[in-house]
């Protein structure tokens, strides 16, 4: 696997930003991915089935550490998102604020800025034409965009740059971080391995947490293969740069302190390891986990479906006072990390900011030799050539606008969404949650079965909408008048909605039957079925948001789960259709380009493993429930025990 990922690095370099995408090796790449992850399942079979690993613990963490060592010098493979991370950190040490400016609005005025300068500062010395002076937070980051190349080339690269930041301020404090030890001067290769570098921190801290709570269980700590060598893990995070490590990296910890405070050590002399007696261990434990939780909220928001399986447990073991303190912390750190994501007053939101910054070309004095910037690379901006600006159009499920621009498109491991240059700043979050969706399968199926006819983006390639045609429009004029939003966007909203009702009743079900689990790995199971779950359900399955649920994949009850992290990995052939075929049918088909991927490849990537987990899932239940067979081997069990006490 190591030589694996030295190959990988090398294949890397061909998707170098500005590469044509029809050069890039997506169906090679992806191949090598998968054949990975399957020997690596086949590490996991292995290790689960010696009675003693023959590898040390160092040694998995060595080669783990290797791994990650050469993925970090790759070139991130089909991403974009990193550029944004970059870019956010910057904002955040020039004092603007991510949530209320965007890329492309100092974009416009670094390179408005040259031609009109003097010309300002003319109408400026006139009588009653005095600007209106801008923060001079904004002020800092356009003089910064237009004297830094680097930083200049960054928000260039940024996908939907006319959105602002919608990642919390506990991830936005890393990236600020990794922003301020990257010198001045340094490429953009270089910010890019100093950020990863970052990321890759947070990986690792995630297998502490991990052999921390095996060791605490009983469990050869050696098995956090699972985490440590999985090329989904080394991919996303080592490669790609994602953030979601700093989430689970809080979120492991969480619910390792929590599993040391409700449940037994691991003894040799005592065979009741990972279990209790109803006691809490420790109280201060209990406010640590907490706070740990609090802050994966307000690194990425996802965590917060952990809440009621952990509370549950809490208030079993420790009374509602225990449990109401433990809400009450994490709810506190949460939302003081999140508070900078709240709209603000009417008189400083999103429209005032936008104005804020285009008058920063009318007020923003020229700052050559200042001292507010040190910057030694005092030259004229450059002209930098990038891919072109994705289609503002929303690209839902491959229509065939965006199976006909398939082979411009930019996103590389990005959603599209709706979004015309030059707008006033929306809130990210908000357009996330109404129009985000990619690698669904359970999620379009019901949003294609709300959505009337007349508006499916591709009515004549949906096969798999087979609710009556009256009951849609029904459906959606009701709910249209009673929500009073646009139409196009109530089909979205009613299945997300839709889903999340069901989600929240399994959540409570999950948090129900393990409130008195007295086995821990019995308990973990309810963990990893609540953050499972809640990825299969929503309507954006990217490969990176799997790393949620895998820190707990060993104490699932279906062994179809782990298949996942092989899976997953298909999502990257869209990028390949896309690409290799464009405007045309693909395998003579009807399907043009991408909308192969949507229609076709994306019920053969889910629909299978979903068949087999449902067999597993009623064989498991069959198995718990004494059947004829079963009490009369246990019948015939106690008889011979008998006998052979008489003899």
């Amino acid at each position: 696997m190591w030589i694996g990922w030295g190959v990988l690095t090398f294949a890397s370099a061909s998707f170098t930003f500005g590469i044509p995408t029809p050069d890039r090796p997506v169906f090679a790449v992806t191949s090598m991915l998968i054949v990975m992850s399957a020997i690596h399942l086949y590490a996991i079979w292995r290790m689960q089935k010696s009675a003693s690993p023959a590898i040390s613990v160092t040694a998995v963490i060595g080669l783990a550490v290797a791994m990650r060592f050469v993925a970090v010098f790759s070139t991130p493979i089909q991403e974009l998102d990193y550029y944004r991370y970059l870019w956010d950190g910057e904002t955040v040490l020039a004092g603007a604020n991510p949530f209320r400016v965007t890329p492309e609005q100092i974009l416009m005025a670094a390179s408005q800025f040259n031609t009109e300068a003097s010309a300002i500062a003319d109408n400026a010395k006139s009588p009653g034409n005095a600007a209106i002076a801008p923060s001079a937070s904004n002020r800092t980051l356009v003089e910064i965009c237009r004297r830094r190349p680097r930083v200049h080339e960054t928000a260039a690269r940024v996908h939907y740059g006319e959105l602002p930041s919608i990642y919390p301020p506990v991830s936005l404090a890393v990236f600020a971080a990794a922003a301020a030890i990257t010198p001045a001067s340094a490429s953009l290769e270089t910010a890019v391995v100093v950020l990863k570098a970052f990321i890759v921190l947070f990986d690792l801290g995630v297998m502490y947490w991990l052999i921390r709570l095996f060791k605490h269980l009983g469990i050869a700590p050696q098995l956090v293969i699972s985490w440590a060598w999985c090329p989904l893990v080394v991919k996303e995070f080592a490669n790609s740069g994602h953030l979601d490590a700093i989430a689970v990296f809080f979120m492991v910890g969480s619910v390792t302190l929590l599993v040391e405070c409700l449940f037994e050590r691991h003894c040799e002399d005592v065979k009741t390891h990972g279990t209790t007696d109803g006691r809490l261990l420790s109280r201060r434990g209990i406010a640590s986990s907490a706070g740990l939780l609090g802050l994966a909220v307000g690194a990425k928001l996802f965590p917060v479906v952990l809440m009621p399986v952990m509370a549950a447990v809490i208030f079993h073991r420790g009374g509602i006072r225990q449990a109401f303190s433990w809400l009450l912390v994490v709810s506190a750190t949460s939302v003081v990390c999140c508070w900078p994501m709240l709209p603000e007053s009417h008189g400083n939101d999103l429209q005032s900011a936008s104005r804020e910054v285009d008058t920063a070309l009318t007020s923003l004095d020229i700052m050559a030799g200042s001292d507010e910037i040190s910057d030694p690379l005092d030259a004229a901006p450059t002209v930098y050539q990038h891919d072109p600006p994705p289609s503002p159009q929303t690209v839902i499920h491959g229509s065939e606008s965006s199976a006909k621009n398939a082979v411009d498109l930019p996103d590389e491991g990005s959603e599209s969404i709706a979004g015309t240059p030059g707008e006033a700043p929306r809130n990210s979050l908000k357009v996330f949650l109404s129009s985000w969706k990619m690698n669904d399968l359970i999620f379009m199926f019901v949003e294609a079965n709300l959505t009337p006819t007349q508006r499916q983006l591709q009515q004549r390639d949906q096969w798999f909408v087979f609710f009556p045609q009256p009951v849609r429009e029904s459906l959606t004029a009701e709910a249209e008048f009673r929500l009073g939003m646009d139409a196009e966007f109530v089909p979205f909203v009613l299945t997300r909605g839709a889903l999340s009702l069901l989600f929240f009743c399994a959540a409570i079900h999950w948090a129900w039957r393990a409130r008195n689990q007295v086995n821990a790995k019995e308990w973990l199971s309810s963990v990893f079925s609540t953050l499972a779950w809640f990825w299969v359900l929503s309507p954006t399955l990217n490969p990176w948001y799997w790393t949620w649920a895998l820190p707990f994949i060993l104490f699932t009850r279906h062994k179809t789960w782990h298949l996942m992290s092989v899976i997953v990995f298909v999502y990257y052939l869209r990028f390949w259709f896309a690409y290799q075929w464009g405007d045309q049918p693909v395998l003579g088909t009807r399907y043009l380009g991408e909308a192969f991927f949507h229609f076709v490849v994306v019920w053969i990537e889910h629909l299978p493993w979903m068949l087999l987990l449902f067999v597993e899932a009623v064989k498991v239940a069959a198995g718990r429930k004494p059947s004829g067979e079963s009490l009369h081997a246990a019948a015939q069990d106690l008889t011979d025990r008998f006998h052979q006490q008489r003899l």
